[in-house]
């Protein structure tokens, strides 16, 4: 079942329905300055470590991101997602844990 990112805030929205190669550049508007990605087992701090994460996957993977549920509360977003791709293990189910500080990610958490 694919769901809908409308009710969601719209960093997460842009976040989980903007192409991979399209997000590093919009890192700082969906970001925060001092925010931190924690992926695979390694975090990635700051604008500049955020964009060169996303920059580095888009520069080696083709992504494509399905929304199966999608829970907000106050501050945070809890997303299960399906991505397929061409990466190793395609098609992965991962559970994306978003932190929200005045619109915009403070912490993103992606696990299995």
């Amino acid at each position: 079942m694919t769901v809908s990112a409308a009710g969601l805030p719209e960093c997460v929205a842009t976040y989980l329905t903007t192409p991979v190669a399209e997000l590093a550049e919009l890192s700082d508007s969906v970001f925060a300055p001092d925010a931190v990605v924690r992926d695979e087992g390694r975090s990635h701090q700051g604008a500049a470590g955020v964009h060169d994460w996303l920059a580095d996957l888009a520069a080696n993977f083709t992504l494509d991101c399905t929304i199966r549920r999608a829970v907000p509360g106050p501050g945070f977003v809890v997303a299960e997602t399906t991505y397929a791709g061409d990466f190793p293990g395609s098609p992965v189910d991962r559970y994306l844990h978003f932190s929200i500080a005045d619109g915009r990610i403070s912490a993103l958490t992606i696990s299995d």
